[in-house]
């Protein structure tokens, strides 16, 4: 949001009420009801998503070199992931936000000491929507919501800024965008690979899967799993 969203996107909440803790929220902004739909849409997607298991990250990324290495999988230009995104990405990455916020409160509801507490949330827009969380309702939320997964592997170019060797982390300034992402390497190899490219005056050229979070991506500045070294400048 920029600065002048935020009057367009106030809510007045009143005071709490008796009966739990009870909080009603309204706005007469003529953007109200398209927020409060837009949010309303963001929860019932992660109600109705069924969670499977899902490899771990390291794993994904061992898949990727494989299929890389076998052809199995050609990187694409940065282009068309921005352009034409692939069919995981099922979803804009302001729900994933939404959903984020939301699970964020759930997290009360999943504690050991909540008990049989439950959280509701009642909200009108365009339509009127009702939702109820109790503890294992918002465990199920959670899950889908905090699943991460590799996208396609894309060819990414630009400036290599920082690198934390300990912890095989670095952030890569994205020529295409202009923009910085957290790039993540698997191990102390892909760590020393990347290492001569951290100067400004070096230009560098890697294979890499954006970070797929809730069938979404930031493809601007999203983070970057490194996958290999291509031919650099």
């Amino acid at each position: 949001m920029v600065q002048a969203d935020y009057g367009q996107t106030e809510f007045l909440v009143q005071a709490p009420q008796e009966g739990g803790y009870i909080l009603d929220f309204f706005s007469r902004r003529k953007k109200s009801k398209k927020i409060v739909d837009r949010v309303s849409d963001a929860i019932e997607q992660a109600n109705q998503q069924t969670t499977t298991e899902a490899k771990s990250l390291k794993d994904q990324i061992e898949n990727r070199k494989i299929q890389i290495s076998n052809k199995i999988l050609t990187p694409i230009e940065f282009r068309e992931l921005r352009d034409k995104p692939n069919k995981e990405i099922i979803r804009q990455y302001g729900d994933r936000s939404i959903a984020k916020e939301i699970d964020q409160v759930l997290s009360t509801i999943r504690s050991e000491y909540a008990g049989d507490s439950t959280f509701e949330l009642a909200m009108t827009g365009t339509s009127s929507h009702s939702f109820t969380f109790n503890k294992y309702k918002s465990i199920k939320f959670h899950e889908v919501v905090a699943r991460r997964s590799l996208g396609v592997p894309v060819l990414y170019s630009g400036k290599l800024h920082e690198l934390d060797m300990k912890n095989y982390r670095g952030k890569f300034y994205n020529k295409a965008t202009g923009r910085t992402s957290i790039l993540h390497l698997s191990n102390e190899s892909d760590s020393m690979k990347v290492h001569p490219y951290l100067s400004p005056k070096k230009n560098i050229k890697f294979i890499g899967c954006p970070l797929i979070e809730f069938g979404s991506i930031e493809p601007h500045s999203g983070d970057v799993f490194f996958i290999d070294l291509v031919d650099s400048e």
